[in-house]
């Protein structure tokens, strides 16, 4: 069933069955909204495929909103499972629309959402809200999501202006900074932040009221950060003046002291703004959105009025260190590499007999996801841009699974091994005739793993050098789940690798990833063989290297590990 049914019967449970549904408005997420008419009666739809996006935490908050006398749609109807939340329709006056046509009424009309906000803060905030007969618990804004934020300059922006990773060393530094610099903040949860209360997400409504939309990530956090949001806006210029006048008088009305309010509304502004600008990066470089590119100038601007106060000045030293002056102007990303890989899935899969008698491998799920799925997220995550798949058993399946699936990161080939399986060395030659000269990486289909900090891809992708014709993802041997084995090699100081030979165990495995070089190829058979041959070649050369993966590995070889990997993946 298409999308586009789900939505007509999810409508069909509700009084809105025949309506008229127009597009409405995208997202920077995978949500989008229709306008949903019938008769005199109008509605807004917010489709949320739940693969990407989580529709309660909307629910909740409205609800604790309108509870609060303020503005937020009224759920009309909703569908969890699905993705639906048919929504009052508030109308078209957004402020930024609104200012386009009176500039005039900036003033004002910023002070009444400042008051929506002071009405909004001046409750105690419950850490759980109401869920239909559910509770959702509000996430807090603490370090640790703090500094992911910041990260996401260090991990999209950096690269995509200087055509390489920022090194650990270097992004673990601009960590510390930030974790001096949110020191006291980050242990203040006094309000709601709603997280993106600005021009385009707040409506004029007739009746004088301030209408909110696009809350659902709302944390528990820190009073200056939905004014900051307000008042520093990726999408219009606040006049200097407005926002003077309004962050006193909210630290007036607040009863707060101004000077040291004004301190961390720096550090805040600070650190949405750098957050921003790795946002609009990540957007163009994972996920092929280019309409963000035009406003980083607007950002920069404004994260520069941030780091003039004193207390962000390693901030600032850091930032004119390593970031080149090219601020002013629409960011012109270079792309990141590797961009490319090849998912080993053809195999039998015979240790997972019976469950692959009628199915794949890589197409049982693990903790309600398909193996490939876990594979293809890991990928469209570290913004890889294409994935060739080599199929055999039950090939039609595989597919049937790339045709259905929703998520077009990254784009999907397929090599097909139905005649005859090549192995592994065999069947990645055979894939590379679909990707260009470059290096890429391999992945297997039958492992899941989980990550502390940086994300495995992008460690692998950080350590990759000119020296290299290998760089494997490694697993201490102790610490891998659902592998009992001896171990694969021993790693040297520099990274270095060299096979167990005839050792009895070797201290690290290889985790089914890696970044290699095409030219490792040439000179192959054009017949199955394994990867192994590439392995020792590399090695005699001094061109084998590996890093050790600094979160959770699972291998999912038997039915018995799927059962013990999900119970660890949920912490049990």
């Amino acid at each position: 069933m298409s999308r586009k049914d789900d939505i007509r019967k999810f409508l069909a449970t509700t009084e809105w069955a025949n309506a008229e549904i127009t597009p409405l408005a995208g997202d920077a997420s995978f949500r989008r909204y229709d306008r949903v008419v019938q008769g005199n009666k109008k509605a807004v739809l917010m489709d949320a495929p739940p693969v990407f996006e989580d529709t309660r935490p909307f629910f909740a908050v409205a609800k604790y909103i309108h509870s609060k006398g303020l503005r937020a749609p009224a759920i009309y109807a909703f569908d969890f499972d699905k993705g639906f939340l048919l929504l009052e329709d508030l109308g078209d006056d957004l402020f930024k629309r609104v200012l386009e046509r009176q500039p005039e009424k900036e003033a004002s009309l910023y002070k009444r959402a400042v008051d929506e906000l002071i009405s909004l803060n001046k409750h105690d905030v419950p850490n759980v809200l109401p869920l239909n007969d559910q509770k959702y618990e509000l996430p807090i804004y603490d370090m640790a999501l703090y500094l992911t934020e910041i990260a996401l300059l260090t991990d999209w922006y950096y690269p995509a202006i200087h055509g390489k990773r920022l090194s650990i060393q270097k992004r673990e530094e601009f960590m510390d900074i930030w974790r001096d610099a949110l020191s006291e903040i980050s242990n203040i949860q006094e309000c709601m932040v709603l997280r993106d209360y600005h021009a385009e997400n707040l409506l004029d409504m007739e009746d004088g009221g301030i209408g909110q939309l696009d809350f659902q990530d709302a944390v528990l956090g820190h009073l200056a950060y939905d004014l900051v949001s307000l008042l520093q806006d990726a999408r219009r210029d606040v006049t200097p003046k407005v926002e003077e006048e309004m962050v006193a008088y909210y630290a007036g009305e607040m009863d707060l002291n101004l000077e040291k309010f004004k301190e961390h509304y720096a550090i805040l502004g600070a650190q949405r703004n750098i957050k921003i600008i790795g946002i609009f990066a990540r957007l163009y470089l994972r996920d092929g959105k280019d309409a963000y590119l035009g406003l980083q100038p607007r950002m920069w601007g404004l994260l520069e009025r941030c780091l003039e106060h004193p207390s962000l000045g390693r901030v600032k030293g850091w930032l004119d260190e390593n970031i080149p002056n090219l601020r002013d102007v629409p960011l012109m990303a270079k792309k990141l590499n590797p961009d490319q890989a090849i998912i080993l899935a053809a195999g039998l899969g015979t240790r997972m007999l019976p469950l692959t008698e009628d199915m794949p491998k890589p197409l049982i799920k693990v903790a309600g996801k398909e193996m490939l799925t876990w594979t293809l997220d890991a990928l469209a995550w570290a913004g890889v841009k294409r994935a060739v798949i080599n199929k055999h058993h039950h090939a039609d399946q595989i597919d049937m699974f790339v045709n259905e699936r929703i998520d077009w990161r990254p784009e999907i080939l397929l090599s097909d091994e139905s005649d005859l399986l090549m192995d592994s060395g065999g069947g990645i030659k055979k894939g590379l005739k679909q990707l260009s000269n470059e290096p890429f990486f391999i992945m297997n289909s039958d492992m899941i793993w989980q990550n502390e900090g940086l994300d495995a891809l992008t460690r692998l992708a950080t350590a990759w050098d000119d020296n290299m014709d290998m760089l494997m993802l490694l697993i201490k041997r102790e610490a891998a789940h659902g592998h009992d084995g001896a171990g694969d090699f021993h790693m040297a100081k520099d990274g270095c690798l060299s096979w167990r030979g005839n050792s009895s165990t070797a201290d690290y495995l290889y985790s089914g990833i890696m970044i290699i070089r095409p030219e490792c190829f040439e000179d192959t058979p054009d017949e199955p063989f394994s990867l192994k041959i590439l392995f020792d070649r590399a090695e005699k050369q001094k061109k084998l290297f590996g890093i050790v993966h600094t979160g959770s590995w699972y291998h999912v070889g038997t039915p018995e590990a799927i059962g013990e990997t999900e119970k660890r993946l949920k912490g049990k």
